[in-house]
């Protein structure tokens, strides 16, 4: 049985492709017992090809890879992943090679220590422009003010929890740029949040999605996500 599974969102990052998922195979080579599930999020270059050419290449079971013929959204792509999740502990990170695959492993250890279901571990990105520090700085207090919880970096990878946890809150989670905020909102009202810290890279390859993109982009994902705190329901 698998301890760990890691979704792995992927929506245009065929430059990205080679890279991770050579470094996906190093991760199950040295742990047999996790699995990675990438997943294609409807992209519209050749991705979907060239993630199953690479993925059989490596000749390893518990790399797979879950398609999604239209993208519905980043939130949507992870959300299809973790469906098709067989452990216990869940985690997703991003395909983008900014933060590592490895860390999922370190984030499980934190995790096994903790005897807590309602658990949440995460990154907290070091090496980050001043600009991205307070704009993420100044998201996380608003978030405090509107709903009363606290949560340091929100789009941080990566995010590992358990299965009892995301059962409870699946029903209601977002299919956009929101779900990482709901998730760890939630984590706050059920349980906890720890982090630790990883390293942050500079993007070599693909586009930016989200907010650590341009400044439109920066813009385009705080009117979405404030939108999304002023209708924001804790599952209970």
């Amino acid at each position: 049985m698998m301890q760990l599974s890691i979704v792995i969102p992927c929506y245009n990052e065929s430059g990205n492709l080679s890279a991770l998922i050579g470094r996906c195979e190093s991760l199950v080579t040295d742990h047999p017992d996790v699995e990675v599930i990438l997943v294609n999020n409807g992209s519209t270059d050749n991705s979907a090809d060239l993630m199953a050419e690479l993925i059989a290449k490596t000749g390893k079971a518990n790399i797979r890879s879950h398609h999604v013929a239209v993208n519905k959204g980043y939130g949507h792509g992870i959300l299809a992943g973790l469906q098709q999740a067989t452990a216990d502990v869940i985690c997703w990170t991003h395909a983008d090679m900014q933060t590592d695959i490895f860390d999922c492993v370190k984030a499980l250890g934190i995790y096994q220590k903790s005897a807590d279901p309602y658990t949440v571990v995460k990154g907290r990105r070091k090496g980050r422009p001043v600009f991205d520090k307070l704009f993420t700085s100044l998201m996380s207090f608003y978030v405090l003010f509107k709903l009363g919880k606290y949560t340091p970096d929100v789009n941080a990878q990566p995010k590992l929890f358990s299965r009892q946890f995301y059962s409870e809150i699946a029903g209601n989670a977002p299919g956009d740029f929101s779900l990482d905020l709901y998730f760890l909102v939630n984590a706050k009202s059920k349980g906890r949040i720890i982090e630790f810290p990883v390293d942050f890279a500079v993007r070599t390859a693909g586009e930016a999605k989200g907010g650590s993109g341009d400044l439109k982009l920066k813009i385009k994902l705080t009117k979405r996500t404030l939108a999304f705190i002023n209708k924001f329901k804790i599952d209970q």
